[in-house]
């Protein structure tokens, strides 16, 4: 069940291939109008092209929905950091420590959060769409 009360205290988990362990990170619900700048600055035209601009609006509003990290989660030079003010471990540059060394993290949690949602194959129907049609494969 999907609770539409907003919240910053959204948990998603990761499996991070870098350290080899679970990464918890906590983030806001996104509003109508954070999704909407996302997605517009998701697709760019240029000239006769429309380009995929896929890091920076992921990064830009990753960085402003995340609200904090698991306990154990994160270090720095060997040391444990929280992002709450209430534990001995707490680092109150959490944030930018992640924006600059785990860019990663930030930018696929923007993509779970804002592109994450699917409709289920049995459900979506495409118009005009064949339904034997042969993939592409460039030949």
């Amino acid at each position: 069940m999907r609770d539409l009360k907003k919240s910053d205290r959204n948990r998603i988990e990761f499996d991070d291939p870098l350290s080899g362990t679970p990464l918890i990170v906590y983030y806001a619900t996104p509003t109508t109008s954070q999704i909407r700048a996302y997605q517009q600055s998701s697709i760019q035209r240029k000239g006769n092209k429309v380009v995929m601009n896929s890091f920076d609006p992921a990064f830009k509003y990753g960085q402003e929905i995340i609200t904090g990290i698991g306990e154990g989660c994160f270090g720095y030079d060997g040391v444990q950091i929280s992002s709450d003010p209430s534990s001995p471990d707490y680092r109150e540059d959490w944030k930018a420590l992640l924006a600059e060394s785990a860019a990663d993290v930030v930018t696929l949690l923007a993509r779970h959060v804002f592109d994450g949602l699917r409709a289920s194959k049995d459900t979506l129907e495409i118009e005009g769409a064949m339904e034997d049609a042969v993939p592409f494969d460039g030949k």
